[in-house]
């Protein structure tokens, strides 16, 4: 039988490594959650065009040039993304600047959102005419008695940060048709049949939804008088200390090779439209020897 003191001392062993601070090695990295969400041709998510989004490509550069930590992607719905954007460890690699300006850093912008537009079916271009002109919203939904179809509008999360001022006293009213679910964008089938007469979007949205949904139907963009402001964009951190550092290390990245490479992978998806390229050597890439 042991003696007394020996059940003692095992007992004071057992404790004291239970209360022994366990160190971290100091080899272990960092992680960095990246949240990303289904919009094509920023991110294709499924089917063939899987990872081929141009900000499926500037994640996959980031994570390559920050090999010092740990990185887990996150795909995220809209309010997914405000109920994880505000933990640490987390970044967005493509963001506009507006989000959380007192919580997030941004890194310096490295591409541009072009204005929106109105997308029609070819069938309304015998009524507006050719699609160099620009339109107004305004007269559209109040002149015009035409139906906008929209994403749904999230409170406090507009997705048209231009644009919402003008739709907001529409919101509610026959002139605009929020769909039920949560995608980020109206899928241009549903503009073909008729369920609205239009839609909002990019110059990359038809030739995006053609390439990567195989839509067939035959459509035609206006740009729009109340929004001519192309909006940088970011990567987007989580403002503490970490954060910090991964934006700093982004800024480090960004030179003249990264913003011409992510230029040409951007216009993949907009056919060089001539308009935008102007704008990021102004805006972009002016910014850098």
């Amino acid at each position: 039988m042991k003696h007394p003191a020996t059940y003692l001392l095992i007992a004071f062993f057992c404790l004291a490594t239970l209360l022994t601070p366990v160190t971290v090695s100091a080899t272990e990295k960092k992680s960095i959650t990246w949240l990303v969400w289904e919009l094509s041709p920023e991110y294709i998510r499924s089917g063939p065009m899987a990872g081929q989004g141009f900000a499926d490509h500037y994640l996959n550069y980031f994570i390559k040039h920050l090999p010092e930590y740990q990185h887990r992607i996150v795909w995220t719905s809209i309010r997914r993304f405000h109920r994880e954007a505000l933990r640490p460890g987390r970044c967005a690699p493509h963001i506009w600047g507006h989000f959380y300006p007192d919580r997030f850093v941004y890194s310096k912008p490295y591409l541009l959102t072009p204005p929106h537009m109105a997308i029609f079916h070819r069938r309304f271009e015998e009524r507006f005419g050719p699609t160099d002109q620009l339109l107004s919203l305004v007269d559209l939904l109040e002149r015009e008695k035409l139906t906008l179809m929209t994403p749904k509008q999230y409170k406090n999360q507009h997705r048209y940060p231009v644009l919402h001022p003008y739709m907001a006293p529409y919101l509610g009213t026959p002139q605009i048709k929020e769909m039920s679910h949560a995608a980020n964008e109206v899928d241009l089938r549903l503009i073909e049949r008729g369920r609205a007469d239009f839609s909002l979007g990019y110059p990359t949205t038809i030739h995006a939804q053609k390439r990567d949904r195989g839509i067939k139907g035959d459509f035609i963009a206006y740009g729009l008088q109340e929004h001519q402001t192309y909006k940088e964009i970011h990567v987007g951190c989580f403002g503490d200390e970490q954060g910090q550092a991964v934006v700093a290390k982004i800024n480090g990245l960004r030179d003249r090779q990264m913003l011409e490479q992510f230029l040409g992978l951007y216009e993949e998806w907009n056919d060089g439209h001539p308009l935008y390229r102007r704008a990021f050597h102004e805006k972009i890439l002016s910014t850098v020897e």
